[in-house]
């Protein structure tokens, strides 16, 4: 059977299935918390569940962008490998003349 933990976030407490997660639980709900409570400072937020859905949209968002700029990355590794490849096979084509 699942191990449950509790968590609290902006001042509620969740059951949560702790093997439903693959990074650590806590760290999710702390980050979710701090969004919140930055978002809440910003002011002009009615009632706690737009605040979610703000929260959600931020995270969404920032994960979003990550993720993009990963693939950015990953491309531009594969671009050096492939320049790394062609000057080495022009230096042992040299080396065989």
């Amino acid at each position: 059977m699942s191990e449950s933990i509790k968590l609290n976030i902006y001042g509620r407490n969740y059951s949560v299935k702790k093997d439903a997660f693959s990074v650590d639980p806590e760290e999710v709900a702390s980050l979710v918390n701090a969004k919140m409570k930055e978002l809440s400072g910003a002011g002009g937020i009615n009632s706690t569940s737009d605040l979610a859905i703000l929260t959600a949209l931020n995270i969404a968002h920032e994960f979003l962008e990550n993720k993009q700029k990963a693939g950015e990355n990953d491309q531009m590794d594969e671009n050096s490998i492939d320049n790394l490849i062609q000057t080495l096979e022009k230096g042992v084509e040299n080396l065989k003349v």
